[in-house]
């Protein structure tokens, strides 16, 4: 990920754009990527469930 650049000089377009061109879209490929790697049905079911009832859950090391 590049530094951040001065925000204060950009309109609110280009720092959206940034802001998904550095964060968003590398931390959707790299949970992709995780997934693919290691995808289960159970786990998908678990997913399912919590997000039915609003809980968290850990996946990949993470709580989500």
């Amino acid at each position: 990920m590049m530094n951040n650049p001065d925000f204060s000089s950009m309109t609110d377009e280009q720092v959206a754009l940034w802001y998904n061109d550095n964060v968003i879209f590398p931390d959707k490929v790299r949970i992709n990527r995780y997934y693919l790697h290691h995808y289960s049905f159970w786990t998908d079911i678990k997913m399912i469930f919590a997000t039915v009832l609003g809980k968290r859950i850990t996946y990949g090391g993470e709580e989500i």
